[in-house]
């Protein structure tokens, strides 16, 4: 009558061993996946902005930024470092988002296999970003942006890799006494 994943009223999903939900954790552990949610909400939210709103935001911090380079005698043509403003938001919002995720696996991972866990978030998250763009007033989806998030991603996540297996280094060691 049901379908065989159908058992005794319970809906139970039979994954490949790759793609099996790692064992549950303590509750305690599963706040750093709601951080990572929240970090993607702000992503997208931010690429929910229209195209005036976000060029004010940008513009904001590329004055910002060529001020505080005058005072050092550096100077950059406005509209060229614009440019470069804005791409270097989609690196470090990705940046971040490497950086959980890579934090998050450590902690709690939601799939057995690490590779998988951090293949979802590298792949998925920019081309969701991208595709929200493109319904969004003004903004359009670009896939060099998409690989400025996954170079941000990967960096990210680099860097959290580096700074677990220091800190494992560190305090991982038994002393002798």
């Amino acid at each position: 009558m049901f379908p065989a994943f159908f058992h005794s009223r319970q809906f139970v999903l039979e994954f490949p061993s790759s793609l099996e939900v790692s064992d549950i954790k303590p509750r305690k552990q599963w706040w750093i996946w709601l951080l990572v949610a929240a970090y993607i909400w702000f992503i997208f939210q931010n690429s929910l902005m229209v195209a005036e709103t976000s060029s004010a935001l940008s513009t904001k911090v590329t004055y910002f930024l060529l001020n505080h380079m005058n005072r050092f005698g550096l100077y950059a043509d406005f509209h060229t470092f614009h440019h470069y403003v804005r791409k270097l938001a989609h690196f470090s919002e990705f940046a971040g988002l490497g950086f959980l995720v890579t934090l998050a696996m450590h902690v709690c991972p939601l799939f057995k296999s690490r590779f998988l866990n951090f293949t979802l978030f590298l792949v998925a998250v920019p081309v969701m970003d991208e595709t929200i763009q493109q319904f969004v007033d003004g903004r359009s989806s670009d896939y060099f942006d998409m690989l400025i998030d996954g170079s941000g991603f990967l960096a990210g996540g680099f860097v959290c890799y580096v700074l677990i297996l220091i800190l494992k280094d560190l305090f991982g060691r038994k002393q002798n006494v």
